[in-house]
């Protein structure tokens, strides 16, 4: 730990699995956007702090993400379905939906008029521009793809018609070099065009409902679409063959974003959720609406649908620095609980602010909760040894804790994770034995493994040795300086696998093993029968 303390205790903590840096991270909700009544809306970065959005209840507004305030409001006379600003110059909105079925511009500054173009014979359903490009796309109900040129708001004109859907086009977006425009629909294709000469040069087949939403990431090597089939297929737009098919969703898909760095897709509606496109894994959840945005430097996750918008903001877990997150981060955040930020009266050591992870003024049980989640998210934890200096962390402490987490209804999984660190911290505090002994061996007889418990009266170098019965060595369990304290269950004595030394599992017959433990050494017997 980076300071140094009075009292030293041997903690047995449950350490977590390595997490990368770029995984030593998480979203947590910092903030609601309210002001639009409870109808559905859709929303887009301007920049990293601004946000535009554009609901059913006819307005189109634009928000400080910064302050959680509302920057403009307008009234634009219609339900608002889509909205989009260009990637490399966000000065004007483009946005549609019901009504006249005209795409209209604003300047985002303040929501003044630009223009609109028309062209559409049914509501607008998704927009999208060209990278670097003032070249828009629209789908909408009547089936149809158009592309626009609408960088000059004195001849904003219609640049081609993109016909092949048989039903309402849902979803439109371009790959991130602009070479490929994909559409999505309610014939259940996700269909690939060169945006140059319109050719339908793909038509991309798998899903048995509509396609509600596509997303490319940042390096165009994966196209993702979700569909009312309650999948998500990730394509490889090179092959047009599926990647991978994401099933266990809890409930239909109608939204997607990747992260900028590509590395984490966002999946809206009823599962609302993180996953890693590479391996199909879920990363995270959040509680928010149906269609979540990345803002373009990945730290703000804005989640709009029904009723307000949440934002979530990326918070870095590894306290630390060190490059993991584990409990030791837990721990250092547990060092300076009650930490308040300018509070004369509340003295802490002068990094204490580091363990404030939601960056809101103080270190509370939002705090702890933020890394145990993490914790748990890395995997199945596994038990190490740690010589920490946790001053007047108590397992009191970490009771008192959970009761908060409990009160504040918090999620499972970090109270869980705390209930983790408060049978690490019982088990330190409970006195050592008596006498340093050799147990016997479970189960016993066995095949093809057994565990060797022990218990130690003080720290101690241990070797567990095994013999055959003709006195050949068999196999050494080096086990390491392990401190005072009883290793009797699965997770904490030594395993032997039932293989020598080369890793070929041994003969049945009756074997010897010995526990070294500085002066101590003792022998028993075992069996293994096959």
């Amino acid at each position: 730990m980076k300071r140094g303390m009075v009292l030293t205790l041997t903690l047995l903590l449950l350490a977590a699995m390595a997490v990368t840096n770029a995984d030593a991270q998480q979203y947590v909700h910092t903030d609601t956007l309210e002001g639009h009544p409870g109808n559905y809306h859709r929303i887009a970065f301007k920049d990293n702090g601004t946000l535009i959005s554009g609901s059913h209840d006819n307005t189109l507004r634009a928000w400080d993400v910064t302050t959680g305030t509302q920057r403009w409001e307008k009234d634009v006379g219609n339900w608002v379905y889509a909205v989009a600003l260009p990637s490399h110059d966000s000065f004007f909105i483009a946005y549609g939906g019901e009504g006249n079925f005209k795409i209209r511009m604003r300047y985002s500054d303040d929501g003044d008029w630009r223009g609109e173009v028309t062209g559409h014979i049914g509501p607008i359903t998704s927009l999208a521009f060209k990278p670097n490009s003032y070249r828009l796309a629209s789908a909408s109900s009547d089936s149809t793809v158009r592309i626009w040129d609408v960088g000059d708001n004195t001849n904003l004109r219609h640049v081609r018609t993109l016909r092949g859907h048989t039903g309402n086009v849902e979803s439109v977006a371009w790959s991130p070099d602009g070479s490929i425009l994909a559409s999505g629909g309610r014939d259940g294709t996700v269909r690939l065009w060169n945006p140059h000469n319109g050719i339908n040069f793909a038509v991309l087949r798998g899903h048995t409902s509509l396609v509600i939403h596509l997303a490319w990431s940042p390096d165009g090597s994966i196209l993702a679409s979700a569909s009312h089939d309650n999948t998500i297929r990730l394509w490889n737009p090179d092959t047009h063959g599926t990647r991978r098919v994401l099933r266990d969703l809890d409930s239909t898909p109608s939204s997607l974003a990747f992260h900028p760095n590509g590395q984490t897709l966002a999946i809206g509606g009823g599962n609302n959720s993180l996953w890693n496109p590479n391996t199909g894994a879920r990363k995270a959840k959040f509680i928010a609406g149906s269609q979540p945005v990345f803002s373009p430097n990945g730290q703000i996750i804005a989640a709009g649908g029904y009723g307000d918008i949440k934002l979530f903001r990326l918070l870095t877990v590894d306290v630390n620095e060190d490059g993991v997150v584990d409990f030791d981060d837990l721990v250092e955040v547990a060092f300076n609980y009650g930490w308040v930020q300018g509070d004369p009266d509340v003295r802490f050591a002068p990094d204490a602010g580091f363990a404030d992870v939601n960056e809101d003024g103080k270190v509370d049980i939002d705090d702890l909760i933020a890394v145990a989640k993490a914790i748990d998210a890395a995997g199945a934890p596994a038990l190490t040894q740690r010589d920490i200096k946790p001053g007047s962390l108590q397992a009191s402490d970490v009771r008192r804790w959970i009761r908060d987490a409990k009160a504040a209804n918090v999620d499972p999984a970090g109270i869980a994770a705390l209930e983790q660190l408060l049978a690490a911290l019982t088990r330190a505090e409970a006195p050592p034995p008596k006498e340093t002994v050799l147990l016997a061996n479970y189960p016993n007889p066995f095949n093809p493994e057994t565990w060797i418990p022990y218990q130690l009266s003080e720290a101690a170098e241990v070797t567990v040795t095994i013999h055959a019965s003709d006195g050949k060595l068999v196999r050494t369990l080096e086990l390491g300086q392990m401190p005072a304290g009883v290793y009797q269950s699965r997770s904490r004595a030594a395993y032997w696998d039932g293989r020598n030394t080369q890793g070929e599992p041994v003969a049945s017959g009756v074997y010897f093993y010995t526990l070294r433990a500085g002066d101590f050494e003792a022998t028993r017997k075992m069996l293994i029968r096959k």
